[in-house]
């Protein structure tokens, strides 16, 4: 019993010491997540906006925050980012670093993509470094880099569509998963054939509809908000 003291002792210490961590740091976290084909809005401590796409978290430390511009994101959102010091949009894919500017970043499984609306922004990726301005887009999905123009001066997902340029069939039904509650389920589908179009939040069947009949693909909504996608029948 006389060594087991000590270490006693020194465990409560340690445990004092997490507890005053937590208290004096953790508490000033905050942590903002949506659901299933949930959308929400939030106002930064600067003034910065940030909207958020369904199935998205973002976090940032309100009290560091006049010092520490920075957001921790799983997901998709929106910035519209107050002029001020540098802002940093940190992800496990990349970071993309602002001063003042519109831009929408995405990190989603194997795919790291920011388009910049308005301004310019400076995003790292990896041993990827590139400056994006006013209508530019850069995107890295499986470790393959293209950057183009954007297609509109907002991200289309704002207004409750989701649209894709020639991405893989895959992820267009996985965005369709996020933004409505059901399984989908593939049959005898090439997921990695690319897609070029996009789809309506709010009603499915049109959703489907866009998705399924450009791609020559047929589907059925079951019980229990399972969709059944395979190809059509000649």
């Amino acid at each position: 019993l006389n060594w087991v003291r000590p270490l006693m002792r020194i465990a409560s210490v340690l445990v004092l010491g997490l507890a005053m961590y937590y208290l004096l740091f953790q508490q000033d976290l905050v942590r903002v997540e949506t659901g299933v084909g949930e959308k929400t809005a939030i106002t930064l401590p600067d003034a910065s906006s940030v909207a958020l796409n369904a199935l998205t978290e973002i976090s940032f430390n309100e009290s560091e925050w006049e010092d520490n511009r920075e957001v921790q994101l799983e997901g998709e959102a929106f910035f519209d980012v107050a002029k001020g010091s540098k802002f940093v949009v940190a992800t496990s894919g990349g970071s993309v670093s602002v001063l003042g500017t519109e831009f929408n970043v995405r990190h989603r499984g194997r795919v790291f993509e920011v388009r910049c609306f308005e301004g310019q922004v400076k995003v790292v990726s990896g041993d990827h470094t590139t400056v994006l301005r006013e209508g530019d887009n850069f995107r890295i999905s499986d470790g393959v880099v293209t950057s183009g123009k954007n297609t509109d001066s907002y991200p289309r997902w704002t207004r409750n569509t989701s649209d894709f340029q020639r991405v893989p069939m895959s992820e267009v039904f996985a965005e369709l998963q996020r933004q409505y509650d059901v399984e989908v389920l593939l049959e005898a589908i090439d997921t990695e054939k690319l897609f070029t179009g996009g789809f309506i939040h709010g009603n499915l069947e049109l959703a489907l509809k866009s998705i399924t009949e450009p791609m020559g693909l047929s589907y059925s909504i079951n019980k229990n908000n399972e969709v059944r996608v395979k190809p059509r029948e000649q």
